[in-house]
């Protein structure tokens, strides 16, 4: 885990939880820029995908108990190391990840910013007001539910082959495609027991910040408000960023990452003040 720092020996920290199939490699220019707008960044690696790591497999297999417990570690490690308040940054698959890592211990960070993350249930992608026969839903439970099939199948989900995440382990895939099917936060943890985290985070009180991008088809608006049904009780910050024409900047799911100026200022604005805390 590489930590980039802010000028301000002080700042909090921020610490971003990866996409579904991307290494921490991949969120440098976005660490970079977090550290020069006065908040220290860092990433976590993404289990199976970190450099020289052996594939995701039968042979090395995880789940999302294993990212959640993986995350709980960097965390500890960064408290311990800066100091100053924690925030988790999650993006599309990595906002699950720190929310059920808040499910089970809410004091872990002082707040989450979710940006591109949402939940992939089948259903919120009915309420999309530009699907109104449904088909992307159906598509998409179609997708989810054959990609746990070909990694019960292969021993693994070939994401690389469809354009879509990499290499992913055989239970990470079933653990993401029961929540497209059933919507619910509920995963074996690394005990053998299956706990619902969507029913632990309703009463959970922490602030939530969720940035949608413009044109992001992987993680629209109604995908980010079925995660946030989960954080019923949170303190709820919303913003829907768009890039200015011929800025050269990007809103795609992904290559955000790549050229963050539209994100980062709303991003450390938020996190400022949630570093801060409510006034008396």
């Amino acid at each position: 885990m590489t930590l980039h720092r802010a000028a301000d020996p002080d700042a909090a920290v921020v610490l971003i939880v990866p996409a579904m199939g991307l290494g921490a490699r991949w969120y440098r220019p976005l660490l970079e820029a977090l550290a020069a707008a006065g908040v220290h960044a860092a990433a976590t690696e993404t289990r199976g995908h970190e450099e020289g790591a052996p594939p995701p497999g039968r042979r090395h297999d995880h789940g999302y108990a294993d990212l959640v417990a993986d995350l709980d570690a960097a965390a500890r490690l960064l408290t311990d190391e800066v100091g100053g308040p924690l925030v988790l940054l999650g993006h599309s698959l990595g906002g699950q990840v720190a929310s059920a890592l808040l499910a089970q211990r809410p004091d872990a960070a002082a707040g989450l910013a979710l940006v591109a993350s949402g939940s992939p249930y089948w259903r919120d992608w009915r309420r999309r007001p530009d699907d109104a026969a449904g088909w992307g839903a159906v598509r998409l439970l179609a997708l989810t539910q054959g990609a746990a099939l070909l990694a019960r199948v292969l021993g693994h989900f070939p994401g690389h082959r469809f354009g879509f995440a990499g290499r992913e382990a055989p239970t990470q895939t079933r653990d993401w495609a029961r929540l497209a099917r059933t919507g619910r936060l509920r995963f074996a943890g690394l005990d053998g027991r299956v706990r619902d985290h969507t029913a632990a985070l309703r009463g959970l009180r922490l602030p939530v910040l969720a940035v949608t991008l413009d044109g992001d088809d992987l993680t629209p608006p109604r995908s980010t408000d079925g995660l946030l049904r989960w954080w019923a009780a949170a303190d709820v910050e919303r913003h829907h960023v768009s890039p200015a024409p011929g800025s050269g900047l990007s809103t795609d799911h992904l290559r955000w990452v790549r050229t963050p100026a539209v994100v980062v200022p709303v991003v450390a604005a938020w996190v400022s003040r949630v570093a801060v805390g409510p006034s008396p």
